[in-house]
C-alpha cells in the first residue's frame, strides 16, 4: 500500500486553509487513502462524502494555521489512515 508524503498532504492543507471561511473558526478536513495509493483531502461537512472507500484519518484546520501546524495535522491524519489500513486485517 502507497501512503502519500507529508509534504504532499501539506500541501493539500494549505489550499484548505485558503478556503477557510472567514466567519468560520475553522474546517474539517478529512484523508481518503484508496488501496491504490491514489488519495483526496475532503474538506468542509462530513455529510457530503458519498464515497467511502479506502481509509480515512480526520482533523481540522484554521485560517490561522502555521505550517508547522499544518504539518502535525497531516502527520495525524496519515498516522489514522495507517491505523486503519493495519487493523483491515490485510
Amino acid at each position: 500500500m502507497r501512503f502519500p508524503s507529508i509534504a504532499s498532504v501539506v500541501a493539500a492543507l494549505k489550499q484548505a486553509r485558503e478556503e477557510v471561511d472567514p466567519g468560520e473558526d475553522m474546517m474539517d478536513v478529512r484523508l481518503q487513502v484508496y488501496s491504490g495509493g491514489a488519495w483526496a483531502l475532503r474538506t468542509g461537512s462530513s455529510d457530503y462524502d458519498q464515497d467511502h472507500r479506502g481509509f480515512w484519518g480526520a482533523g481540522s484546520v484554521t485560517a490561522s494555521s502555521m505550517v508547522k501546524d499544518l504539518r502535525q495535522t497531516a502527520k495525524d491524519l496519515l498516522e489514522q489512515v495507517q491505523d486503519a489500513y493495519a487493523s483491515c486485517g490485510r
